[in-house]
């Protein structure tokens, strides 16, 4: 009996340890999200670091990229006023960030709204040129986003579809 109490105690240290260390872990995975309106530059620059790239916007304000999670399937962009405050964070892999390019559009306003493509592809046979966007789906399927543009630069339609990275067994995530 002694040994069962005692292998039951070590039990639930066991897992009130293990439970500690996901809290330890879950808080060092701080995203964008948790950033509140008006946070200054330094310090969403102290937390994250040095930005995949930063964007100009219209008003004198800076968009902040970065690229955070597995497979390049993830991008915050941080936007802040000309006074260095924050005034949005959203992670622009996603539907509601695909649905914001327009058809016309130029390159500089595509990276501005969805950041730095993880591929270029060129199609000779159609003249386009695709950017592709790995995203997932509804958080279920590995897919990427193209945003296909002409011989001028001018985005003539985006096309989703499977992300060929995770089709056939294939270990290449690259």
């Amino acid at each position: 009996m002694r040994n069962s109490k005692s292998f039951v105690g070590a039990a639930q240290a066991a897992a009130a340890l293990l439970v500690g260390v996901a809290i330890a872990l879950m808080a060092g995975c701080a995203t964008p999200r948790d950033l509140a309106i008006g946070t200054a530059r330094s310090e969403v620059l102290d937390r994250f670091g040095r930005p995949l790239a930063v964007h100009p916007l219209p008003d004198g304000g800076e968009r902040f990229e970065f690229d955070i999670g597995p497979y390049q399937q993830v991008t915050w962009m941080i936007d802040l006023d000309v006074k260095g405050k924050l005034t949005r964070a959203r992670q622009v892999r996603a539907p509601e960030g695909f649905s914001r390019v327009r058809i016309g559009e130029g390159p500089d306003a595509v990276r501005r709204e969805l950041g730095t493509p993880w591929r270029i592809e060129r199609y000779p046979l159609s003249a386009l040129t695709a950017w592709l966007y790995p995203y997932r789906e509804a958080e279920l399927w590995n897919s990427v986003m193209a945003v296909y543009f002409d011989d001028k630069g001018t985005v003539q339609r985006l096309e989703s579809g499977p992300d060929p990275r995770f089709l056939g067994g294939s270990d290449k995530h690259d």
